[in-house]
């Protein structure tokens, strides 16, 4: 969700030199695959996303505006809202490559069909148009956690 590595000069750099990228988390933790909503408790114990900004009920709740447009473009394609962010990456360029964690067969065996779908251009070009038009709600991390990664 939080995509400045394509206007921070990372991607072209990327690009230039011929080096790959593997874009962090590119399910946003699962929340792009629809399955966390505003009700969802994280175990404090050994799930940090309860820490983390974008992560609060009103954030989610927000910011779910963008799973509604993965979930509306890949229902009439017959893909799922993960399927639908993975081949996103896949399309946007040869030297991304997203590994989503996972820790379920039966979504490793989703992710892996995302490879079976054709998406036109245009239709790439929408799709990004209509998300873009969302600001994002929530910061990646908290306070801390931010300065420790330079922002």
């Amino acid at each position: 969700m939080h995509r400045i590595v394509e206007t921070n000069g990372v991607l072209d750099t990327c690009r230039q030199l011929g080096i790959g990228f593997v874009p962090y988390s590119p399910l946003n933790r699962g929340f792009l695959g629809g399955n966390i909503n505003e009700y969802t408790a994280f175990d404090e114990h050994n799930d940090n996303r309860q820490t983390l900004p974008r992560f609060t009920p009103q954030a989610i709740r927000h910011n779910y505006q963008i799973v509604n447009i993965l979930q509306r473009f890949g229902r009439t394609r017959g893909m799922t809202a993960a399927q639908v962010e993975l081949a996103w990456l896949l399309h946007k360029a040869p030297f991304i490559v997203p590994i989503p964690g996972t820790t379920k067969l039966s979504h490793l065996e989703e992710n892996l069909r995302t490879l079976d779908f054709t998406v036109s251009d245009e239709d790439w070009r929408q799709l990004e148009h209509d998300v873009a038009k969302i600001e994002i709600m929530g910061s990646r991390y908290n306070a801390e956690q931010e300065r420790q990664v330079g922002k």
